[in-house]
């Protein structure tokens, strides 16, 4: 059954059906175990920003079955990326050829394939960080709440903001960065009143670890000092640079950058730059072990719109030595082709959850359940959960919680983060291949 396979889609839909459900934004599925909140439902948007879940809202209402609809709203946020596009080309004194290639490429979602078929942040990140980019340098007055929505939609987007002022000296400038900064203020403003010292907890967690492992350990990380983290992101310097060409398939930054260094004296695509250079860094200094998870692959989605513009006109003015539609036509053909190649890579990839909801049909209806993947088993088997501790934390949290059942991972499964043999149920029962009961 088609069902969400990542945490961030996963989590999105569980909370919008919370919200359409009228319940508030509230999740029952336990991750970070940098807080342990009261209860197993607890408020949500503590770590994800909210506006990603919200779009997903009405869809979800107004569907009988909420995951293709869920998908639909994100195929619909990513399918303005092509307008948005030409709008983009036109900006660049682009020709009409040019526009139109321009908003094919935006159209092949190129490496974006497999997420913007997701409800995941990054169809809207795209569109709104492109929108953004585009207003900085033409209407102040639209880029301002465009950088307030844009860091409402991924946690590092107030940095948008801040590279986009860039675009406007002076004050003007200022206004911009101070919109994106201060929606982000804000919305932490609300996370404390929410959940107090335990929000707290939470975010201290995942700036202090510089792995996934520590974030969803019992036991509290030692601080990651600055030059561990500098470190980090040294080391992931040459993953970060292959996450921004996968994104693109190799051809549009190559060029959209041949566009950009022709167009170095134009103000209005100063943000793009500072951009690119200016969010890996911060990122994987502000929160490490979250930056490792996927944050530049998402992030860079902001990039693609103006990009795919660049691109179209780069390839069409390269040389006089070919046709004007040769290296377009060639870029575009590039990018399909790997676009749809990437396509099939995921649908014929091992679904790694596809068993969970069937193995938990054994578990009493209403029964919390620990497992590997809390947020996936909530999201796709409706099964309030927390993730598994390691050592002495998985009692404390069964005890905790009240929880008699674990669903462990697959055989095999290794993630990267969490494997198949990380925890011990040394006193549980067997129940089957994956399910425990607790004796």
């Amino acid at each position: 059954m088609a069902s969400p396979a990542d945490w961030d889609p996963a989590y999105y839909l569980e909370v919008a059906r919370h919200l359409a459900a009228g319940e508030g934004a509230v999740t029952d599925a336990v991750w970070n175990l940098g807080w342990l909140p009261p209860s197993l439902r607890h408020p949500a948007d503590l770590h994800w920003m909210p506006l990603p879940s919200r779009v997903l809202v009405p869809f979800v209402a107004a569907a009988a079955n909420d995951w293709p609809a869920a998908q639909l709203c994100s195929v619909l946020l990513a399918a303005s990326w092509a307008p948005l596009a030409c709008v983009w080309a036109r900006r660049l004194d682009a020709t009409e050829a040019e526009s139109i290639v321009a908003g094919l490429l935006a159209a092949t979602a190129a490496g974006y394939t497999r997420t913007v078929t997701t409800p995941d942040s990054i169809a809207l990140y795209g569109l709104l960080g492109g929108a953004l980019l585009l207003a900085a340098s033409r209407r102040q007055a639209v880029a301002v709440p465009l950088a307030m929505a844009v860091a409402l939609t991924r946690g590092d987007g107030f940095l948008l903001g801040v590279a986009a002022a860039l675009a406007w000296p002076g004050v003007g400038g200022l206004r911009v960065a101070l919109a994106g900064v201060g929606a982000t203020l804000g919305w932490y403003a609300r996370c404390y009143l929410v959940a107090g010292q335990g929000w707290i907890d939470l975010r201290s967690r995942v700036a202090e670890s510089l792995v996934l492992q520590d974030v969803i350990s019992p036991v509290a990380p030692v601080p990651a000092a600055f030059v561990s983290r500098f470190e980090v992101f040294v080391g992931a310097i040459p993953s970060v640079f292959t996450v921004g060409v996968i994104a693109g398939m190799v051809l549009i930054p190559l060029f959209s950058a041949t566009a950009l260094l022709k167009r170095s004296a134009d103000r209005g695509l100063w943000p793009i730059v500072a951009y690119a250079v200016l969010f890996p860094p911060v990122v994987y200094l502000l929160a490490p072990a979250m930056a490792r998870e996927g944050t530049v692959y998402r992030s860079d989605a902001a990039l693609f719109v103006p990009a795919c513009a660049l691109a179209a006109i780069g390839a069409s003015r390269l040389t006089r030595r070919y046709h004007p539609a040769f290296l377009p036509g060639l870029l575009l053909a590039g990018v399909l082709a790997g676009s749809v190649y990437a396509g099939k890579l995921y649908q014929s990839a091992t679904r790694w959850h596809v068993d969970d909801c069937r193995y938990l049909e054994q578990v009493p209806a209403g029964a919390p359940v620990m497992s590997y993947d809390p947020i996936g088993v909530s999201a796709r088997c409706g099964r309030a959960g927390v993730i598994m501790a390691r050592g002495q934390g998985l009692a404390e949290l069964a005890d905790r919680y009240g929880i008699d059942w674990a669903l462990v991972a697959p055989p095999g499964f290794d993630n990267g983060t969490v494997r198949a043999e990380d925890w011990s149920l040394d006193g549980w029962e067997r129940v089957d291949e994956r399910v425990f009961r607790r004796r």
